[in-house]
């Protein structure tokens, strides 16, 4: 037994150290995903003038990718034709949809390729449709 158990010990060593890490580079098409730090939700809510109840999902916004594609008040990148979402609440779509669309965007807007956010969970992605709501572009 304590031989077997050197070798595997060795072996979980190296992969947490990163050792037969792909080093594979992702192709030119696919953007590579990079939140933008979370310390730029804070800004957003004064520059936008967003309510207290904004702040979770403006948070979740920063930290879950969603600036990957799109933009807020100036942080983030365009991709995939995705849009900026400053004022976004100025639809006035409802939470409800909101919610729908994170849930399954191509099921709303036929053809989307932004992902599902369904894994998140019901509580955040209605911190994220209440975000998005508030947002009136304000700036």
């Amino acid at each position: 037994m304590r031989r077997l158990a050197l070798p595997a010990l060795a072996l979980l060593l190296l992969v947490l150290a990163g050792c037969g890490q792909s080093t594979a580079t992702p192709p030119a098409t696919m953007p590579i995903i990079q939140p933008t730090p979370t310390h730029e939700a804070p800004v957003w809510r004064y520059d936008e003038n967003l309510p207290a109840r904004a702040t979770r999902g403006a948070l979740l916004f920063a930290g879950a990718g969603c600036t990957a594609c799109h933009t807020y008040d100036g942080s983030g990148a365009i991709n995939l034709g995705a849009p900026d979402l400053t004022a976004i609440g100025l639809r006035h779509l409802g939470i409800a949809l909101e919610v729908r669309h994170l849930q399954c965007p191509s099921c709303v807007n036929p053809g989307s390729p932004m992902p599902s956010f369904a894994s998140i969970g019901k509580k955040r992605l209605r911190e994220l449709a209440i975000f998005l709501e508030a947002s009136k572009g304000t700036r």
